[in-house]
């Protein structure tokens, strides 16, 4: 059971609706009706009588009422305990967080505003780099906690969502104009802009290698955004995650390419829990706003327009 979800419950009963408490909680309304879903699944039973119309507010079952009285006081607890550790006094408390410069620019600026709202006694600084420079400073204590490509195998760490590489095209190219997946073989069929800060790992060469194809690199871009602006300027394609990018550009799944990137959070062994915790609550807030595939447990783009589960 998620603290979050809670949140999302007390928010819903307050406000009257999903739409309502979506709008003051700053988050999608999928995203708050998936929380919902998903504390009704960890229960075992609905929250809220939906056999009354759709044109009035949500309301309470029964068991719903006593759950949601205990919600409620579990959150002021979880407050209060969160206050007196940080300080209501002023003592201000610094956390270190090392960020991988492939995450998108939005997530990292939310994780910054969210921690802000939820702690204003936490100094938050970020370090943003390179992942093997985000690792030296996790392995030498510099930073407190790592956002990062992390492993499944590692102890202090949580995994936050996996998604795959994906071709990068503008709207106008030819592979943007297939109805499903491009091969493999197509990625060599034209010029290739390669990112310096590329997740194609061994595994994703030997498999174009398997698959005979010879990428044609036509640029070795050190940043991104100069990348992403050549493509545009119909300098060729690229492989990135999918969540970098840019919503002018198309995302093209690429069937016999099985790469992804896991991104998470690692943290130092030694890292006081309620710091580890206030991160790490924020961080769940910041996935709800991420553009990643429904499979890794975060939402799509397109899922979150959609909408989907309680109203």
């Amino acid at each position: 059971m998620k603290i979050q979800h809670l949140r999302f419950l007390a928010a819903v009963v307050e406000y009257g609706g999903v739409i309502k408490a979506a709008e003051r909680l700053h988050l999608s309304q999928p995203s708050v009706s998936a929380g919902l879903k998903a504390l009704e699944l960890t229960l075992g039973r609905p929250l809220f009588d939906r056999s009354i119309p759709a044109n009035r507010p949500l309301r309470l079952t029964p068991a719903g009422r006593r759950f949601y009285r205990h919600a409620q006081e579990i959150l002021r607890q979880c407050d209060a305990a969160r206050a007196d550790f940080l300080g209501e006094a002023g003592e201000q408390r610094r956390i270190r967080v090392g960020v991988l410069n492939t995450l998108p620019h939005e997530a990292i600026a939310a994780l910054v505003h969210v921690v802000a709202k939820q702690a204003p006694n936490v100094h938050l600084e970020v370090w943003e780099a390179s992942a093997d420079r985000v690792a030296g400073w996790l392995a030498q204590a510099r930073i407190d906690l790592a956002w990062t490509n992390v492993s499944d195998l590692v102890a202090n760490a949580r995994v936050l969502w996996r998604e795959p590489l994906v071709a990068v095209v503008t709207p106008d190219h030819p592979l943007a104009q297939a109805a499903g997946p491009i091969s493999v073989r197509d990625l060599g069929t034209h010029p290739f802009v390669h990112r310096s800060s590329c997740e194609l790992d061994a595994v994703g060469r030997a498999q174009l290698k398997a698959a005979g194809m010879t990428l044609r690199v036509t640029v070795r871009a050190e940043r991104d955004e100069l990348a992403f602006r050549l493509i545009r300027n119909g300098k060729g394609m690229t492989l990135a995650p999918r969540s970098l990018v840019p919503d002018d550009l198309v995302a093209v799944p690429v069937s016999g390419l099985n790469v992804a990137r896991t991104i998470g959070l690692e943290w130092r062994e030694d890292l006081d829990l309620m710091l580890q915790g206030l991160v790490v609550d924020a961080m769940e807030d910041v996935v709800s706003l991420m553009p990643v595939s429904a499979e890794t447990g975060g939402q799509s783009k397109r899922a979150r327009q959609d909408g989907a589960g309680p109203r």
